[in-house]
Order: C-alpha cells, then structure tokens, then sequence
C-alpha cells in the first residue's frame, strides 16, 4: 500500500506564514529603531563632551574660553559709541579654534588666523553701518584659502539622528564663506556655542552687556571659568542646533554668515509660535510647506535636535545632560546666563 506525502506548502499556509514574518518585522522594527536612536544619541553625547573638553583644554593654554565669533562684518543692526565694529573683519567662528583640540590640528594649521573665513559684510548688501575705518581683512577667504577649508566635513560637529542636508549650497550672499552668489559648498555645524540672539542687533554685544543678563559666549567673547559665578555645573556652555531650518540657514562651522551668531535657547528675536524654548519647529504660523515640520528649527538661533523630546547641551563643567523640551523658561533662562545670581530648581535631569 502506497503512502501519501505532501511534498509543498498550500497557498493559504503560504500566505499564513507570510503573514506570521510581517507581524513579527512589524514588531521589531520599532525596536531596532529605538535601538539606533539610542545609539545616535550617545554619539552625539559624546561629541559634545568631546566639544565640552575641548573648550576646558583651550581654556588651560589661553586662560579663557574661545569668542563664540571673532570680528563680524554681519550684524545687521548700526554700529553705535558703545558697540563699535571691530577695525578688521574676519567673522571667524569660533569652532575654528577648537580644531587642535579635537584631533584637527592640520586642519587648523591650514586657516590664515589674519585672513576672513567668510567675506560677507551686511554693510555692502544693505548699507548697515561699520564704524568709520572698519574693512574686511585682506587676504579675504577666497585669495587667503580659508572659504574652500569650510568644505571640510568633520564628524564630530554632526550629529548621527540628523538626517537634514548637511551643506551650504552656492547660491546665496548672505550665507556662502565667498560673499557672492557662491562658489563654494561649505559644510554646516549641529553644535554651536550658546549666545545671545540679541548680539545679531549690534556689534560687540557680548562686551556691552550687563553680567547679570551675560551669557558665557558671544562676538569676541573671552569668558574666564572663574567668572561664571552661578557655577560651571549650572550653566550652559554648548548646544543642538538641527542641519535644516526655515527662516535662515544653519551656519557652517567655519565662518559666521547672516545672522550667525550661535544659539539662544530663549531668544526671541522673532515672531515665532510659541515665540521661545526646546524644539520650536512653528515659524510664526507661517502657510508654507515647509514650515511646523519636525527636524526644521523655526529660526536661526532656535537650540533643536531629532531626539525625541528635547536637546542635549554640554554645560561648562564638561558634563552633557539631556533637557527636555518641556522645560519652562525661567529655568532654561537661569542656566543660560552665568552670572545672574540665579541656579536652576530641581530638574528631573
């Protein structure tokens, strides 16, 4: 007597077990994608932490923190008695002078320090005045080579969950290192030093302040450790800034183009909704496509990240610490300014 055997699948076991695989994905894939996330967070923790020692080891050999800019030609508000431009004009950022401290030093040794890393001058495109004898330094960053060292992409000023576009495409004067319609193709920064928005206003804002209203960085800032008298533990030195952006364009990590002047986790210099704090993505209810899209900062000083809830900040201990985008604005602005008097309250962070 013959015995019978099936030798395949039916159609509905096929589609059955097809089904099985699907559900089964469909269940991990959230989890490898929490798994990357968490992955990419700690990364970017630890480029910060790589930023935040950087800036103690440039602190023991110059005795003060790098300027947040150095010499900019790019405020768009008038020079005053009080706020004069400087007389040569570089607008170097201040990453730059953390290049030796993060295994960059070839890279650094190639800048000319007496040569502009971007050419652009707000008093040329819309006549805001310099002070008297104020001029854009020569060599500038075309003939000097600076503006094609910006084209440099450096892994540790990226984070890895920003998937935004990581360059400056030629085409613009306010933010190629050229200064004209473009030439060059600069890489931009997710971390930048934490400033007052209002240092876009004036020159040398940061020098005309009152302590009390300072934050650590701003143009040609020179903070000592020392000075920040809410304590190192309490105030923040460097923070997130996501790769895309609707109103402006997220500066590149060499040079300071239009309004680059860092971040202000409070600022309000624009009309924004809600106006200020962690993760604000609405422009002002602005109808473009564009605009209230998640990992698309509102504007350019607006601190942001793709990590789901809020934003990692170095403080000027070295210590890196998640803040969570639901922070209320006190305290964010208490760990902002380093010499208010004022310390946080208890944060869950």
């Amino acid at each position: 007597m013959k015995r019978w055997s099936r030798s395949a699948f039916t159609l509905i076991e096929l589609l059955v077990v097809i089904a099985i695989i699907a559900i089964l994905i469909g269940l991990l894939l959230p989890a490898v994608q929490k798994v990357r996330e968490a992955a990419a967070r700690m990364s970017c923790t630890n480029n910060l932490k790589q930023l935040g020692l950087a800036c103690h080891n440039y602190h023991d050999v110059y005795k003060s923190l790098p300027p947040a800019r150095k010499s900019l030609a790019n405020t768009q508000g008038a020079a005053i008695t009080t706020f004069p431009s400087d007389p040569i004009l570089l607008n170097h950022h201040g990453l730059v002078y953390l290049l030796p401290f993060i295994e960059q030093d070839n890279l650094f040794k190639r800048f000319n320090q007496k040569a502009a890393t971007g050419n652009f001058m707000a008093s040329k495109v819309f006549g805001y005045p310099l002070s008297p004898g104020s001029q854009l330094s020569v060599p500038d960053a075309i003939s000097s080579g600076n503006a094609a060292l910006a084209t440099f992409e450096i892994a540790i000023l990226l984070c890895p969950s920003d998937g935004g576009t990581k360059t400056i495409a030629p085409g613009s004067v306010h933010y190629s290192p050229d200064g004209t319609a473009g030439r060059v193709t600069a890489v931009k920064t997710n971390y930048d030093f934490i400033t007052q928005a209002n240092g876009v206003n004036r020159y040398n804002w940061w020098r005309n302040t009152t302590i009390g209203t300072r934050y650590i960085f701003g143009e040609n800032s020179d903070t000592k450790l020392v000075t920040i008298l809410d304590g190192t533990s309490n105030t923040l030195l460097m923070g997130e800034q996501t790769l895309d952006l609707f109103n402006g364009v997220t500066t590149g990590w060499s040079y300071a183009g239009w309004v680059s002047v860092g971040i202000d986790p409070v600022g309000a210099w624009n009309v924004t909704f809600p106006p200020r704090g962690l993760n604000i993505w609405n422009y002002n209810n602005n109808p473009s496509p564009l605009n209230n899209q998640r990992g698309r900062r509102a504007s350019w000083y607006n601190a942001a990240s793709l990590h789901t809830g809020g934003v990692n900040f170095v403080f000027a201990d070295g210590s890196v610490r998640f803040i969570p985008e639901s922070i209320d604005i006190p305290n964010l602005t208490r760990m902002s300014r380093m010499a208010d008097g004022e310390t946080i309250s208890n944060l869950p962070f």
